[in-house]
């Protein structure tokens, strides 16, 4: 990549960008379990729900935004609160080129400065890429949901694999609003 690359915090601008990214990814493969391109709109409140407490972030090259990565809840309960499941997704033509990683490696660093202790990740099954990325990111393999997914006539499992991001004997406390810890 010639261009010097930008990651940053996504904005409503960058929606239709992202929205093409992800949409092969629905359409095309069972990476994603849904089975219809979400809307602009519905996409938008995706994002806007998530940075209301934690980093979606862009990888964007001469203006051109060519992959995301964020952090959602992962389940609803109180109790799961320090804990993120993240995921990220880049164009075809700039996989493997360090995209997914540098996002990755700067949204974690938000997540630390927050006080979240764990990155949670589900991948469908099989998928060796994603799991030797996330492998070589830190994550371990906690397990198996058999049979989850059903997706172009396929029943599908989804592996998840597990890091922690803070030092051993944290506590979690309050989470820092999002604007706190990247400024």
């Amino acid at each position: 990549m010639s261009a010097s690359p930008t990651i940053r915090l996504a904005t409503n601008k960058d929606i239709p960008a992202m929205l093409e990214i992800y949409a092969p990814y629905v359409i095309n493969t069972a990476i994603s379990f849904e089975k219809e391109v979400p809307s602009l709109e519905e996409f938008r409140q995706r994002v806007d729900q998530v940075l209301q407490e934690a980093p979606w972030m862009v990888y964007e090259i001469n203006d051109t935004i060519v992959g995301y990565a964020y952090a959602s809840t992962h389940r609803g309960r109180s109790a799961y609160r320090w804990n993120r499941e993240v995921s990220a997704y880049v164009s075809e033509t700039h996989q493997r080129k360090g995209v997914g990683r540098a996002l990755y490696k700067e949204m974690f660093e938000i997540l630390k400065k927050q006080g979240y202790l764990n990155l949670l990740a589900g991948i469908t099954l099989p998928n060796p890429s994603s799991i030797a990325f996330h492998e070589s990111m830190g994550f371990t393999p906690v397990g198996v949901y058999h049979g989850v997914g059903f997706k172009f006539g396929k029943i599908i499992d989804t592996g998840w694999w597990e890091m922690k991001i803070q030092d051993e004997g944290f506590r979690p406390g309050v989470i820092l609003p999002l604007e706190q810890a990247t400024s």
